[in-house]
């Protein structure tokens, strides 16, 4: 794992571990994080040593040791269906799912993850100021939860943002609903009924030149979301690409944990 990586996920590990109080104000138990990457379409820079793994280790009796499992990964992974089932199941029976950056790459071939997750990337927006830097203005739409309540009403952020396929890819329309990276089919239509939305692109604070005819002003765009799942709860955000980000951006490592600490029941 890179090192930057490793240490922001020691620190949201800490964070969680060393909760003092649960929601209704009981000791927290600690709890344990499991953190998986693998890069079977593209590599991120920042999991540049760790971007593959045999994961034939990821069996029933690992996965239970862990009270969340956390992913940047993607592309259709080296699981079998039994192990795909079984991430699908650790959510639904009570466990947590945390997806950062690229996580919404995964698992095109199975779209009951992407009922878990909350939806499948289709093409990327990265929005440019005049200096080059990919800067965007994110709309919070929910100031109150654990992973957003750190920002204010708004958060200006140099990031790779995504659009996530909104229909299913169908054969009568081979060209649509494709993703930009690995022209992967999508299998699942994201929608807001299924997801709780946390973060948005805010079309009129952000400078949409050069981004395409998809991206308008009032265009829905999120970025960031929560769902339960099952007895389970699953968080996602787009955010994450840079590789410095996870070291020297504050306001994200807050994101991320409470996002995480949402997920394992630790925050509502």
């Amino acid at each position: 794992m890179h090192r930057r990586v490793a240490l922001i996920i020691l620190a949201c590990m800490v964070a969680v571990g060393i909760a003092g109080r649960g929601l209704h104000g009981q000791t927290a138990a600690r709890k344990k994080l499991l953190f998986l990457t693998h890069a079977a379409l593209y590599k991120h820079s920042s999991l540049a040593p760790a971007a593959t793994l045999d994961l034939s280790f990821l069996t029933p009796e690992y996965l239970a040791q862990f009270d969340g499992l956390m992913l940047m990964t993607n592309g259709n992974l080296p699981l079998t269906d039994l192990q795909k089932r079984l991430i699908v199941d650790f959510v639904r029976n009570g466990k947590a799912l945390v997806g950062v950056h690229c996580a919404s790459l995964t698992l095109y071939d199975y779209p009951e993850f992407g009922e878990v997750l909350g939806g499948y990337y289709r093409r990327s927006i990265i929005p440019t100021n005049v200096v080059g830097q990919r800067m965007g203005v994110l709309k919070v739409e929910d100031p109150s939860h654990p992973a957003t309540k750190m920002m204010g009403g708004s958060w200006t952020v140099a990031e790779e943002f995504y659009q996530f396929g909104t229909a299913v890819w169908d054969a009568s329309r081979p060209t649509e609903q494709i993703s930009q990276v690995g022209r992967l089919h999508i299998p699942m239509a994201f929608s807001r009924d299924r997801v709780h939305v946390l973060l948005s692109l805010d079309t009129d604070k952000t400078d949409l030149t050069g981004l395409g005819p998809e991206v308008v002003k009032g265009g829905d765009y999120p970025q960031a979301w929560s769902r339960t799942f099952g007895k389970g709860r699953s968080f996602y955000t787009s955010l994450g690409h840079r590789d410095d980000i996870w070291s020297t951006d504050p306001t994200f490592r807050a994101h991320v944990t409470g996002g995480i600490r949402w997920a394992l029941g630790l925050e509502n």
